[in-house]
């Protein structure tokens, strides 16, 4: 199911790629790169191969990409200061805990705990500026609320993942673990297809208000 909203997400955002701005453009790279790493995941686990450390690979492109997104979103000094320690911070635990035979739990830990950093970062600077006229039809909105979600709902499968996701035979707690991880990523995929569309919206709507 990831894989498959993966698949739509990327051609929403191919097919709206004109109307998107810079931050759209970094989370459209960041499927774009999701996908390539997902087709080596998959190759190396036809071929019986070790492929989690493509999953921690992904990590660090994942965030990587939403610093960038939200570095250019939040235009205060203080705000990309704050966007650029997160990220700081991400990369020493992913540089510490990367591993290729296992998955670096305490970089995913860490890096959902940034993204809702990041998202509540966003609400604050749009509560503070009052630009935008409505939330619900905001594409950013829709992001920081679908980060927020997907960052909480799997955050502490990966911060104790030694007993979520490190026993493949522990009484098939991690077929149960792994849904939860897929079922919210699956659902942060949606919200980006959704955010792709509104912002064709909000790109016509801004270039009717300027004619």
């Amino acid at each position: 199911m990831p894989d498959l909203f993966l698949v739509i997400a990327l051609g929403t955002g191919l097919v709206n790629y004109g109307f998107l701005d810079k931050p759209s453009r970094w989370l459209f790279r960041m499927l774009l790169l999701s996908f390539v790493i997902s087709l080596v995941q998959l190759h190396d686990a036809a071929f019986r191969q070790n492929n989690i450390y493509l999953y921690n690979l992904n990590s660090l492109v994942e965030m990587g990409c939403f610093a960038a997104a939200y570095w250019i979103e939040l235009k205060s000094k203080k705000n990309q200061a704050l966007v650029l320690a997160g990220f700081g911070v991400y990369l020493l635990v992913f540089l510490y805990d990367f591993s290729w035979t296992n998955i670096a739990g305490v970089a995913l830990g860490v890096q959902r705990i940034i993204m809702i950093m990041y998202a509540l970062l966003f609400f604050h600077y749009v509560l503070a500026k009052m630009q935008v006229q409505n939330l619900l039809l905001h594409a950013m909105f829709w992001v920081s609320a679908g980060a927020i979600v997907h960052a909480a709902g799997t955050l502490f499968v990966f911060l104790f993942v030694k007993v979520t996701l490190g026993d493949l035979s522990s009484n098939g707690s991690y077929a149960l673990y792994i849904k939860i991880v897929r079922s919210f990523t699956t659902f942060f995929y949606i919200v980006l297809t959704i955010s792709f569309w509104l912002r064709r919206r909000e790109s016509r709507l801004a270039d009717q208000l300027t004619v």
